[in-house]
């Protein structure tokens, strides 16, 4: 049951990848364009797990804490992703994303949180992290300052992760429930996001087409529902499982669906490397089973 559910994860996360993309190609790719896309997604991630827990959502001053903190990481290192494709690095940056959100609450998980050592889940681990170097690593040249920015990336990503997995497993501080942190988690990344979006300057010859503004709402909401939905099954996940288990292997998983849903919807072409990283990243996943 715990696998399907992490299995069922990775899957929606992969389609709130497809759902991404769609949104870049009817909106463009710059900055002010993500941050409306951020602000507007979690205003909608919030009404609607707001409905389905029957428009109830309890306080606590640990969870706003956590959620907040966890939104400005990921703006954080949103805003420096921006500055890093500007200059066509796409490969590195998501290179070290990935790795960052699953080296180290594997590592935290090891030192601080007593989970058991598992040789195959450590081989495993090294095997997804070949993939996805293998996925995203294209042979480009990058200089000192993009290294900073990309290890900065890493880490944020990883404390991200870290820091939900502390917020499940808490039992010193009240918190509120998996689906009301998800919708504090939307409050606090519609207010940061749309603070950002109304300061940040749009050098990059922002493309907003306005006929095409109800089809960008629609894609935004189906994305609260499937990522949303991801990021509790998540949550719910790191209430039980260790994060040596959880993090490798939705990384693993959703690495996996994001190639076959890129083949089938976007007609994306599978090359050599890219198979070979698949199925890597498939092998590496289920040494964690």
């Amino acid at each position: 049951m715990q696998y399907m559910m992490l299995t069922s994860a990775a899957l929606l996360l992969a389609m709130d990848f497809a759902m991404n993309k769609i949104y870049q190609k009817l909106r463009g790719t710059s900055s002010k364009t993500s941050l409306l896309f951020n602000s507007v997604l979690g205003l909608a991630t919030a009404i609607i797990f707001f409905i389905v827990n029957k428009f109830k959502l309890s306080f606590a001053p640990y969870s706003a804490f956590t959620a907040m903190l966890m939104s400005a990481l990921v703006m954080t290192y949103n805003i420096i992703g921006f500055r890093i494709l500007r200059q066509g690095s796409m490969a590195i940056y998501s290179l070290f994303l990935m790795t960052g959100g699953m080296v180290l609450p594997y590592i935290w998980g090891l030192v601080f949180l007593n989970e058991s050592f598992s040789a195959v889940r450590t081989i495993g681990l090294i095997i997804i992290i070949v993939g996805v170097s293998l996925s995203n690593f294209s042979g480009e040249k990058i200089n000192l300052k993009q290294i900073c920015m990309c290890l900065a990336v890493f880490v944020l990503n990883g404390l991200v992760s870290i820091i939900s997995k502390m917020h499940q497993i808490e039992i010193n501080y009240q918190c509120v429930s998996t689906i009301e942190f998800v919708i504090l988690g939307g409050i606090f990344k519609f207010f940061i996001a749309g603070f950002l979006f109304l300061t940040f300057k749009n050098r990059e010859g922002q493309r907003c087409e306005k006929n095409n503004f109800s089809k960008s709402l629609i894609v935004i909401i189906l994305s609260a529902v499937i990522g949303g939905t991801a990021y509790f099954l998540q949550l719910y996940g790191a209430k039980s499982l260790p994060a040596t288990l959880l993090y490798p292997f939705i990384t693993g998983g959703s690495i996996v669906f994001s190639t076959l849903i890129g083949a089938v919807l976007f007609k994306e072409k599978l090359s050599r490397k890219l198979i070979i990283s698949v199925v890597l990243c498939f092998a590496g996943t289920i040494m964690f089973i």
